[in-house]
């Protein structure tokens, strides 16, 4: 499993959703390679609190708890909110929308010639990239928006040229 695996919790996720292995290396870029040491740390931990002596005694536990993505709901939306009082203003999440992603974070230079980090709303897609590269636990919270549409899977949605034929059939 890879992409996005930057704590112990990560890789755990990976687990359980069946990955027999996982790979870092952004979090090993950012923070060196003790990060990989604190991740076995803090798994090993966690393992011995639920009482699994391997991988495999979790391993795939998950995947009764996932869907096809054409089951989910097109309409939900969430949009990062940037905690300014956890904020260290390292600039990060910035950088990595600016750069990489939707250009959805605001760099606004402060009086005393800091800089304040604010989500464009309108510009958010959700796509955390903000709060994977943010350095401080819970800094970003992705949080669910209430956009007023009913829910709408691709089953079902208009765009869908053969929504008709999946919806009645259950193929796709």
């Amino acid at each position: 499993g890879i992409g996005g695996i930057g704590s112990w919790r990560d890789a755990a996720e990976f687990v359980a959703l069946g990955c027999g292995a996982v790979q870092v290396c952004t979090a090993a870029m950012l923070h060196g390679f003790r990060i990989v040491e604190e991740m076995q740390d803090g798994l090993s931990r966690w393992m011995d609190s639920q009482g699994y002596h391997s991988l495999q005694d979790f391993s795939g536990r998950a995947v009764g708890n996932t869907t096809d993505w054409k089951y989910l709901d097109i309409n939900y939306q969430v949009i990062a909110k940037i905690d300014q009082e956890a904020c260290i203003g390292c600039g990060r999440c910035h950088i990595a929308c600016e750069d990489t992603s939707h250009q959805a974070i605001a760099s606004l230079r402060q009086a005393d010639g800091t800089h304040k980090y604010e989500v464009i709303d309108e510009e958010c897609v959700g796509c955390n990239l903000c709060q994977i590269t943010c350095p401080v636990q819970d800094c970003i919270e992705m949080v669910p928006q209430q956009t007023g549409k009913p829910f709408l899977d691709w089953l079902h949605d208009p765009r869908n040229p053969h929504r008709e034929e999946a919806a009645t059939s259950g193929k796709f």
